[in-house]
């Protein structure tokens, strides 16, 4: 491109997608998945410890995928560590994990973490209006903070001829939760709701402990023991062994006490299968979406015994499934890039954008020819 005043020709540096943290954290595969999509991309992956002198390093336009738990010891250093590549480089924002009330003694301090971040970025997206609303609300910005509103993404997993079963579920009832186990992530809330179940059901956990919180198996273990049930835990499970996973349990269940936005709603969704979710805004709204793709209750120990006896209720009707209720990764990485695009790439450090705050509905269409479905789902 001719800049018109030196015949020089300029190049406008493309943004890199810096896809930060542990391999198997739900934020970096999530920004993994949608990097996948964008290949003309450059990209930087690895711990924030691994890569800071890399980030700091170039001028260039970058793009993270933000929690404070991947950026730092804390919510004070993770945001330090954007701060310092801010100073040096134009950054970009996605934001996971948006502080709220539920985090105890670590709220305040993260609400001012995730502001300065905010504060840093030159665009700034979230994955659910209720997290606009928390992050508005709570982190001391003003109302008219330009913050994007672009929906996580779910890819409809293939179908299978014959439901795999490698964990061995189909023969005994089983209620399925998905994702790490750690505090408040919705194991003892469905244990608490079939204590009173006359269904002699399991529990089974699709996932691993969070570090740090391996005692919670035998807790559960013990709990489950003393209703005459047992508590599975798989361990780490790849895509395709996942997907077996999910679609082998009877019933599947979301129903974490603390909720911004969450990815195992959709892993759920992308098998199939339609989950009892407990009543929350961020499940409210994809309900909204896509009504067809989950059932909300108040009510979780009646909600458990029906889809027990009626365990056809919770498998979504292929008739039902609606692309435009909910966007695939391919179309997630095409929002992505859009905002990217969209912002002035000789932008200063530190300088909020300007641009009105959007859904990704109002981002234009995508061009023919982008790249196809990528299998993978955070």
């Amino acid at each position: 491109m001719d800049d018109g005043r030196s015949g020089r020709v300029s190049r406008v540096k493309i943004t890199t997608l810096a896809l930060v943290g542990p391999s198997q954290h739900g934020v970096r595969m999530h920004a993994s998945a949608l990097a996948h999509h964008t290949p003309h991309a450059e990209r930087i992956e690895g711990e924030i410890t691994e890569i800071l002198p890399r980030l700091l390093a170039s001028e260039g336009p970058v793009h993270f995928h933000f929690t404070d738990r991947i950026f730092g010891h804390n919510a004070h250093d993770a945001s330090g560590t954007v701060e310092r590549i801010a100073a040096h480089r134009p950054v970009s924002v996605t934001l996971h994990d948006i502080p709220q009330p539920s985090d105890g003694h670590a709220f305040t301090a993260r609400c001012a973490g995730y502001a300065r971040v905010v504060e840093a970025a030159s665009t700034v997206i979230v994955s659910s209006e209720y997290e606009r609303d928390l992050l508005i609300r709570h982190s001391g910005l003003p109302t008219d903070t330009p913050v994007h509103v672009d929906p996580l993404p779910i890819d409809r997993a293939p179908a299978l001829e014959v439901v795999s079963d490698p964990l061995g579920f189909v023969n005994t009832p089983t209620v399925g939760l998905l994702g790490f186990i750690y505090p408040g992530k919705g194991h003892a809330r469905v244990l608490s709701a079939l204590a009173s179940s006359d269904h002699s059901a399991d529990v089974a956990a699709l996932g691993r402990p969070s570090d740090g919180h391996q005692d919670l198996v035998a807790e559960f273990e013990e709990r489950a023991g003393a209703q005459g049930r047992r508590f599975h835990v798989t361990g780490f499970l790849a895509e395709e062994q996942l997907t077996a996973a999910a679609r082998s349990v009877t019933v599947p269940v979301v129903a974490p006490e603390h909720v911004s936005a969450s990815g195992s709603v959709g892993r759920w969704i992308a098998s199939g299968r339609r989950p009892i979710v407990t009543r929350h805004p961020f499940f409210e709204e994809l309900r909204d979406r896509a009504p067809w793709a989950l059932t909300l209750t108040d009510d979780l120990p009646s909600a458990l015994n029906a889809a027990l006896e009626n365990p056809a209720s919770t498998w979504i009707d292929a008739r039902d499934w609606n692309d435009s209720d909910v966007p695939s990764t391919a179309h997630a990485a095409r929002t992505q890039w859009s905002r990217l695009s969209a912002a002035d790439p000789n932008l200063q450090p530190h300088g909020p954008s300007n641009a009105r705050s959007t859904t990704s509905a109002e981002v234009p269409p995508a061009k023919p020819g982008a790249p196809s479905e990528s299998p993978v789902t955070p």
